[in-house]
């Protein structure tokens, strides 16, 4: 994957060059046309012509350039066409965490917020897991946020920061008995979670610090 991703960037590079020196010489080729033809007319030399072709060349396509700008919804479609581009997904459902309302308790919360994270983290790569489908991107990272809880239990209350480590990520992994998962796939978690911990700091560490992990979760009536 590595290199093919590399040889497709050598031959991009390679066509935006190849473009580059054919706009050049096309630019040059138009304005030494223009200028040959201004010195059977006019007392310049085929320098002087063609120096004076370029000039009118660029003022003409700032002319061309505003004149399409500034005709209605042009631009803005286009850049609505490039946004719809763009694939939606949907969030893990709140429902997704817990059955009953007295399931809705801040640990459900912040599993909910930490798996929803990560999951977005999954659709912002080009990552195998997921093009293996929805579903299973959503149980994965559902799993990894389960996996985070019991080390956030075991935070200080006096902490000032709260982080996770990939290396402690996969101590626990080891802890619990499962394998660790390929390393790009915590990496995501690990940039996810601890984004997410950065944020929430103050809710997190006050769950912490009152040990309110089964206490009832008013948050949840928000989604």
């Amino acid at each position: 994957m590595k290199i093919s991703a590399i040889l497709v960037t050598i031959g991009l590079l390679l066509l935006i060059l190849i473009l580059v020196i054919l706009s050049v010489a096309l630019t040059l080729g138009v304005a030494i046309g223009i200028g040959w033809l201004l010195t059977l007319f006019l007392p310049f030399s085929l320098f002087e012509a063609s120096l004076l072709g370029i000039i009118a060349s660029v003022i003409v396509g700032i002319f061309w350039y505003n004149l399409i700008g500034s005709i209605p919804n042009l631009r803005s479609s286009e850049y609505d066409d490039i946004g719809d581009e763009d694939e939606y997904y949907d969030p893990i459902p709140a429902s997704r965490f817990f059955k009953t309302d007295a399931d809705k308790t801040w640990e459900a919360w912040l599993r909910f917020q930490l798996a929803n994270d990560i999951y977005a983290e999954f659709q912002e790569e080009e990552h195998p897991i997921v093009s293996k489908g929805e579903k299973q991107a959503q149980e994965l990272a559902i799993r990894l946020a389960d996996i985070v809880i019991p080390m956030l239990k075991t935070k200080s209350a006096k902490a000032k920061r709260l982080t996770v480590t990939l290396p402690a990520l996969k101590q626990q992994m080891n802890k619990i008995g499962q394998r660790p998962y390929d390393d790009d796939i915590l990496n995501l978690a690990v940039m996810a979670v601890n984004w997410n911990l950065d944020y929430n700091y103050e809710n997190v560490m006050r769950i912490i610090r009152t040990k309110s992990w089964n206490m009832p979760c008013e948050l949840f009536d928000l989604f």
